[in-house]
């Protein structure tokens, strides 16, 4: 079987789906190679407003109508209540010590709320990804693009003339050509390994390891009266000494949950060996054990012994990867659906002519670093929950305010992914958490953080009368106008037209 597009994408899940739908409204021809078979279990699910807001402008540009309502929560249940998902009005942060029941005061010292969205209708989503993959890759297919799902490739032979991709499907040869190759197989893809590449490192990151499956019957965890929003509905981090516990719930009865830790500690609590590494690992979180003491596995426990993986090289004549294969800090701040999305769009604007692949390596790998500068010094700070809520104010403060400069039409302002490109945000981000990480004096850096955030906080964050609540106040919006460049009419205008008020 011998087969020619004009492009290529290696990996069938929603990043590789949507890539292919893309270079198809482009007008290119396009196959998409799977080597599993729908529907399939995979990680990586939660979405962000900045995730959202890219998402929505890819299939506005690229004219994807049929996709526009997975953008938010009220839109999906209303049209496609038969795809899985979990309703995200937020990030929820738990600080517990280990071998003790989680406690706060009446600071709320020990947890941090932070609303992504003002109500459900507009909320962002966790997406069941064997539901939401495979529905992206009927889309694709219905699109024009030629879908080889069960398909082991072996090789790659780059020419002239293009690249030559061969493997088997069903016992039967097959050989795919093409003139470029979008790899979309995630972290220590299939490209990383058929080109023998090498391994990059990631600024500040420790070593980690993961821990992670799918539940049914997990109890809930106990909300207090006045919270900005059920804390349950958000991505919820347990947050210790030396790592975290996510627990996302969908709407179809299943939960995602898993550890990602450093792996001193995962060593420790004998996570590789899947289930009774969980149970071990339950047995230092109590209130934690209580809430999943009823809750089955569904499946298998994956455990990952090293989570974190750069490629030094992401490009080349004729290939590309996308940010989700060329490199995977950790899920703590959500930032995989953003980065694969920015990925995407630059992805596409090379393919059209927009930018160069020089310009989109570049831009890909800054950010890539910048995220694991980030998450490297909030593994620094598990132990210290001030700290810890400090930088985590960095970035809420980088994605509101890149946001809502979209928002605006004024993408000039936002800097790339956590404003690492910004002049006077990006420097400064990654000197605090070097300083962090190094144990510089903490009241300082406490400091610097407060001072940083100012010019760009529009979202009423980092304000110590809040004692870590921070629920959507539109009102912090309009006073933080003049920080974008704009006025109260003009963001107000922007707010009715996104349907946000």
């Amino acid at each position: 079987m011998n087969h020619e597009a004009d492009i290529a994408v290696i990996g069938g899940g929603f990043g590789g789906a949507l890539m292919a739908m893309v270079a198809r409204r482009l007008g290119r021809s396009v196959v998409m190679i799977e080597r599993g078979r729908h529907p399939r279990f995979a990680i990586g699910e939660s979405s962000t407003p900045l995730a959202n807001l890219f998402f929505q402008q890819i299939v506005e540009e690229y004219r994807l109508p049929q996709l526009l309502s997975f953008r938010r929560w009220g839109e999906w249940q209303r049209d496609h209540p038969e795809i899985g998902c979990g309703i995200k009005r937020g990030f929820s942060f738990f600080h517990h010590r280990l071998g003790q029941v989680f406690s706060d005061d009446m600071q709320r010292r020990n947890q941090l709320l932070v609303a992504a969205s003002p109500r459900n209708e507009v909320a962002d989503t966790h997406w069941y990804r064997p539901d939401f993959d495979h529905h992206l890759a009927n889309e694709a297919q219905r699109l024009g693009v030629d879908y080889f799902d069960q398909t082991e490739l072996v090789s790659f032979d780059e020419g002239p003339a293009g690249v030559t991709l061969a493997g088997q499907r069903n016992s039967e040869l097959v050989r795919f050509r093409a003139g470029f190759v979008i790899d979309a197989t995630g972290p220590r893809g299939w490209l990383h390994r058929m080109l023998g590449l090498t391994q990059g490192s990631l600024p500040l990151m420790p070593k980690t390891s993961g821990l992670f499956a799918h539940f049914k019957n997990v109890g809930a965890w106990p909300s207090a009266d006045g919270v900005p929003y059920p804390v349950e509905d958000a991505a919820v981090h347990h947050v210790f000494d030396g790592g975290w516990v996510w627990v996302l719930k969908f709407n179809n009865g299943i939960t995602s949950a898993g550890v990602a830790v450093t792996r001193q500690r995962a060593d420790g609590m004998g996570l590789s060996e899947g289930q009774p590494g969980w149970q071990r690992l339950l047995a230092e979180l109590p209130s934690l054990a209580e809430q999943f003491a009823d809750a089955e596995p569904i499946g298998q426990f994956v455990f990952v012994p090293e989570l974190s993986f750069c490629s030094r090289q992401i490009t080349g004549a004729r290939w590309a990867m996308l940010p989700s294969s060329s490199g995977f800090v950790d899920p703590l701040l959500s930032t995989g659906f953003p980065l694969t999305l920015l990925g995407i769009h630059r992805l596409a604007s090379c393919l059209g002519g927009g930018i160069d692949i020089a310009e989109y390596e570049r831009q890909t790998i800054s950010e890539l670093e910048q995220v694991s500068r980030l998450v490297g010094a909030l593994y620094a700070s598990m132990g210290d929950f001030e700290v810890f809520t400090a930088l985590t104010q960095l970035y809420f403060t980088a994605v509101s305010f890149s946001e809502t400069a979209h928002r605006l039409n004024k993408p000039e302002l936002s800097g790339g992914f956590l404003l690492c490109d910004h002049p006077v945000f990006g420097p400064a981000t990654s000197e605090i958490c070097e300083s962090v990480v190094s144990l510089a004096n903490r009241n300082e850096t406490l400091m610097k953080i407060h001072n940083l955030i100012e010019p760009f906080n529009v979202a009423g964050l980092a304000d110590p009368a809040k004692r870590n609540w921070y629920p959507v106040v539109i009102d912090d919006l309009f006073a933080a106008a003049a920080k974008l460049g704009s006025s109260e009419d003009t963001i107000r205008e922007m707010l009715l037209r996104e349907k946000l008020i």
